[in-house]
């Protein structure tokens, strides 16, 4: 799968002009998708007031209200191989400023050699945990379990890998993309602060033709190639867990008005070389006047997978304990109000791409009988889903 050469060289320009722009292909598709913004991001909330123009919306893991998000504000919108420009409330095929037009020339001259998109090197670069750090963390962890803080959480860490000379930020997500088919894979350039590249396969929330979405994702295996998925075996911790998450997931959704709702699952499902447990919860808006989607996000996220359960206590662990800043990692990401919809992702299976460094981030569940060099092994497991394009 490759980026036609229009769109590749609108966002090499837009990369040149410093203007932040995202492009993702979404899960089990087959085009790539983007914004770019002609100025810098600025915050936007997701759900209610102030949302007419489309973005797209990037939140920290800490955020301190999950409706409230960075945004990429979408002044041209590329779909397939067509771009369009922001025109007032609408959108037209033809550009309308100077800036706009800078990117359409840039795309009507795609044939010309294009220079390689790098991302920059200013960024506050995140505290790498060795191997030593992170077996201490998980012992912290189990103790605190062990004295009923709660009964699971979700430590992390950042490993640094050096990127090739000649590496290319448009060819890497093609690689990502073409490794990941049923993810929600992205690349999000971001001026001064470096770039993501996001391979994910868990959607946070989703709202389109009237109907709102979300997924409990729990539990992670390594499986052969050749292993189907209904072969895998789950242990009654990691089906507890899920029931878990998955109790927490209708009270998000009674919270936030909607009483009404599908649940399908659990099932096994596959990303990668890694699998999961998935339960799926869908709802009518319709059928559920008095929904609030901004007091459903609110409840979703963080999601316990990223934090732990109870969340609270979890998430007081974490900020005390963990010794680096997480960022975007295991915040959100997605289109928010592109032609009506929007589809939101937690960041996982991602790399913070500054310079000639990717910083890969990682991370697992840690429960009362965890083992720190196991733990370990899991993360050093993970690396490879993303790490293996570079």
């Amino acid at each position: 799968m490759r980026l036609p050469g229009n769109i590749g060289a609108a966002l090499r320009a837009a990369a040149a002009y410093s203007m932040p722009f995202a492009v993702w292909r979404r899960p089990g598709g087959t085009d790539f998708e983007a914004v770019i913004s002609c100025g810098a991001t600025a915050r936007r909330a997701v759900f209610g007031a102030g949302t007419a123009q489309p973005f797209f919306a990037l939140n920290r893991f800490d955020s301190p209200d999950a409706n409230i998000s960075d945004a990429i504000v979408a002044d041209i919108v590329v779909q397939g191989s067509a771009l369009r420009y922001r025109s007032g409330e609408t959108y037209a095929s033809e550009p309308l400023d100077d800036a706009q037009d800078r990117i359409a020339r840039a795309a009507a001259e795609s044939a010309a050699a294009q220079p390689l998109l790098r991302a920059g090197a200013g960024a506050e670069r995140p505290q790498q945990t060795g191997e030593a750090a992170y077996r201490d963390l998980v012992a912290r962890a189990t103790a605190a379990i062990g004295d009923g803080a709660f009964r699971k959480v979700v430590t992390s860490r950042a490993e640094a890998r050096p990127l090739a000379a000649d590496h290319d930020l448009l060819a890497l997500l093609e690689a990502l993309a073409a490794k990941l088919p049923e993810a929600f894979v992205a690349l999000v350039h971001l001026p001064g602060e470096g770039a993501w590249l996001v391979g994910t396969p868990e959607s946070l929330l989703s709202v389109r033709n009237n109907r709102v979405s979300t997924v409990a994702l729990a539990g992670t295996q390594w499986a052969k190639e050749d292993t189907a998925a209904g072969d895998v075996c789950w242990p009654d911790k990691i089906i507890e867990e899920q029931a878990l998450v998955g109790s927490y997931i209708r009270r998000a959704f009674e919270a936030g008005g909607i009483h009404e709702f599908d649940e399908r699952g659990p099932r096994t499902v596959r990303a990668a070389n890694l699998v999961h447990l998935r339960s799926e919860f869908e709802a009518d808006i319709a059928r559920n006047p008095r929904a609030a989607l901004d007091t459903l996000l609110r409840k979703l996220h963080p999601t316990s997978a990223v934090l732990g359960m109870p969340k609270e206590p979890a998430h007081s662990f974490l900020l005390e304990n963990e010794g680096y800043e997480r960022g975007y990692y295991t915040g959100f990401l997605g289109p928010v109000g592109l032609d009506g919809a929007t589809d939101l992702y937690v960041n996982l299976r991602t790399a913070q791409i500054i310079g000639d460094t990717a910083y890969l981030y990682v991370g697992g569940g840690i429960v009362g009988d965890s083992r720190p060099e196991v733990e370990w092994e899991e993360t050093v497991q993970k690396t490879k889903t993303v790490g293996s394009i570079f």
